[in-house]
C-alpha cells in the first residue's frame, strides 16, 4: 500500500469480509487515494469513493462497499479525527414516527425509559417482544422488496421448504401464527440468518457445505427458534437503537443483509434458539446427531469450504458445548426418520442451480 505511505498512523479495526460471518481483527491506514486495510492474510486499499457509509453504532462506524455485498469495517468511535473527515458523509434519514402506527407510543417509551438507567438497559427485551409482527413483517418487506430476483425458486425446492418449515415450527401447528417463511437467497456466504416478520435466509454458500436434510433441518430449527422467541428486534434494538429500527434502513438490500448477518445475538438468546431447535427436531423425529456433528466438523482444514464452515460455527458461541447439548438430547427410545427424501434435499441443494431466472446478490442492491 505505498500509496499510502503519507500517512504512518495505524488503527486497529473490524473486517466482516462478506464471504464468512466472521470478524477479522485488521489495522487501517489511510491518505489521499483511499483506505488501506491489512492483516497477516491480506493487504489492500479502497478508494474512498467505493466506501458507503452503513451506520454509527454506540461504539463503533460502520462502514461497507459498493463494490463488495457483506462488507463491513467496524472502526471505533475514538477514531483520528483526520480518517474521520475523508469518511463518506452519514446520511439523513427522514421522519420516522409518522410512517408507522405506532411511533408515538415507542416515543414515549423512550422517554420514560431514559429516566431510569436499568430501565434503558432492559429496554430492548422488555420492547423486542411487544413490537406487532404485523409490523416486522411491514418493515422486512419495505426493505428487502428487491430481494425476490435474487431468491432461489423451483417448484420442488419450494415444496421441500415449504414441508421442512411446517415440520419445524410446532408451535404453529393449528395456524394460529403467522407462517415463517424458509427461502433461499444466491449468495456465496456460509450463513443462514433470521429477519423481522419471521423470514428466514439460507444461504446457497451454507447449502453447498451441508451433507444431510436433518443437519438443515438442526440450521432452519435454530433460526425459526430466533423468530418464535422474537430474538430478532430484540437484538436489533439493542444494537442499532430503537431510531434506526423506525427508520426502516432503507439503505438497499445488500446494506440490510450486510447488518442482519452481523447482528449479534446474547448468549442466552443463542442458547434459547438452540433449545428451541432441539424441541423442534424432536417433535419431528429427526435425529438431533447430525446437528451435533455439523457443530464438531471434520476434515481437511486447508480447503476453503471447511474454513468458512468454521468461520460460521465460530460466530455462534462455544459449538463443542452446543455439540454436547444436540448429541446429548438423543433418545435411544425414539424413532427417528430423515427430515426429507434424497430428492426433497437435492431439489433444496440445487435450487439456485434450477432456477434460470435468479440472480447473484450483487452490489448496490
Amino acid at each position: 500500500m505505498s500509496d499510502l505511505s503519507s500517512t504512518e498512523a495505524l488503527v486497529a479495526a473490524d473486517l466482516n469480509d462478506g464471504v464468512t460471518a466472521r470478524r477479522h481483527p485488521v489495522q487501517v491506514t489511510w491518505g489521499p487515494d483511499g483506505l488501506g486495510v491489512s492483516s497477516d492474510a491480506l493487504a489492500e486499499t479502497i478508494a474512498w469513493s467505493e466506501l458507503v457509509w452503513i451506520d454509527l453504532l454506540p461504539e463503533a462506524i460502520l462502514l461497507g462497499r459498493k463494490d463488495r455485498p457483506g462488507w463491513r469495517l467496524r472502526l471505533g468511535r475514538d477514531a483520528p479525527a483526520d480518517l474521520v473527515a475523508r469518511l463518506p458523509q452519514r446520511p439523513r434519514f427522514g421522519q420516522w414516527i409518522d410512517r408507522f402506527g405506532f411511533g408515538k407510543s415507542l416515543a414515549g417509551f423512550v422517554a420514560v425509559s431514559s429516566m431510569a438507567a436499568f430501565v434503558a438497559v432492559n429496554t430492548p427485551s422488555w420492547l423486542g417482544r411487544r413490537v406487532p409482527v404485523s409490523w416486522e413483517a411491514g418493515m422486512s418487506d419495505d426493505n428487502l422488496e428487491d430481494l425476490s430476483a435474487n431468491t432461489c425458486h423451483t417448484p420442488a425446492s419450494d415444496a421441500a421448504l415449504a414441508k421442512l418449515s411446517a415440520m419445524l415450527d410446532f408451535e404453529n401447528k393449528d395456524g394460529s401464527l403467522p407462517p415463517v417463511r424458509v427461502e433461499i437467497i444466491k449468495l456465496d456466504m456460509v450463513n443462514a440468518v433470521a429477519l423481522p416478520g419471521g423470514r428466514v435466509l439460507v444461504f446457497d454458500g451454507l447449502l453447498k457445505q451441508i451433507d444431510s436434510p436433518d443437519t438443515l433441518a438442526g440450521v432452519i430449527g435454530h433460526e425459526i427458534g430466533h423468530v418464535r422467541e422474537r430474538h430478532v428486534m430484540q437484538a436489533m434494538l439493542r444494537e442499532f437503537g430503537i431510531s434506526m429500527v423506525l427508520s426502516g434502513f432503507k439503505s438497499g438490500v445488500t446494506n440490510t443483509l450486510g447488518r442482519m448477518t452481523a447482528l449479534s445475538y446474547s448468549r442466552e438468546a443463542e442458547s434459547e434458539a438452540d433449545t428451541w431447535a432441539r424441541a423442534s427436531l424432536a417433535q419431528a423425529n429427526v435425529s438431533p446427531v447430525p446437528t451435533a456433528n455439523f457443530f464438531t466438523g471434520s476434515a481437511d482444514e486447508s480447503s476453503y469450504a471447511q474454513y468458512a464452515m468454521a468461520a460460521y460455527l465460530n460466530s455462534h458461541p462455544d459449538p463443542a458445548s452446543r455439540a454436547d447439548a444436540f448429541r446429548g438430547a438423543f433418545r435411544r427410545d425414539q424413532t427417528y426418520r430423515p427430515a426429507l427424501t434424497v430428492p426433497q434435499f437435492a431439489a433444496i441443494q440445487t435450487a439456485c442451480e434450477d432456477d434460470p431466472k435468479v440472480k447473484p446478490m450483487m452490489p448496490g442492491q
